[in-house]
């Protein structure tokens, strides 16, 4: 069983950098491009054609991956003022359950993901000669990076390898 948890922990370690590098330079392309259009149209007077459809797509392509990022470091939207009080059994209940919602709702949004950016195979942007799927892909990809995610810290809570506690966001603790 320790080789099995030593490949788990580099694959956490190994995804957790790309998760990092994809969310930076998402961001950072972002704002570049935004920054980009609104001097080439105020400055230089001539608007880029891809300004709006462009800086949406990266939008959405960080929402999805970011949504993922977020999962994997705890620091996702929760609500743990009740859990703190909890006894140690009760935290484990809840953060069992709470752990399967969001499973099912990051395989949900991975297979429908799928099934939505398959729709758009072999299309592209009107701006500029990208494949849709590039951008599309990202829904199902942030989906099953949050079920994975989320099925890892449940064995973890199940086997009483995780403290619930430890799944808080890391400025709490």
């Amino acid at each position: 069983m320790h080789v099995l948890e030593a490949v788990i922990e580099r694959l956490d370690r190994w995804l957790s950098a790309l998760l990092d590098a994809m969310v930076i330079a998402l961001a950072g392309l972002l704002l570049i491009l935004l920054n980009w259009a609104v001097f080439a149209r105020f400055i230089l007077n001539d608007s880029v054609s891809w300004g709006e459809e462009l800086p949406a797509h990266l939008l959405a392509m960080l929402t999805f991956i970011g949504a993922a990022y977020l999962t994997r470091t705890n620091e996702h939207l929760g609500f743990d003022a009740v859990l703190r009080v909890m006894s140690k059994r009760g935290q484990r209940v809840v953060t069992a359950l709470n752990l399967v919602l969001m499973g099912v709702f990051g395989a949900l949004l991975a297979w429908y993901g799928g099934i939505a950016a398959a729709s758009f195979a072999g299309r592209s942007l009107i701006s500029i000669d990208a494949p849709m799927m590039l951008f599309r892909g990202a829904m199902p990809l942030g989906g099953a990076l949050i079920a994975v995610f989320c099925a890892v810290r449940l064995v973890g809570i199940l086997t009483d390898r995780i403290d619930p506690m430890d799944l808080l966001p890391e400025s709490d603790t």
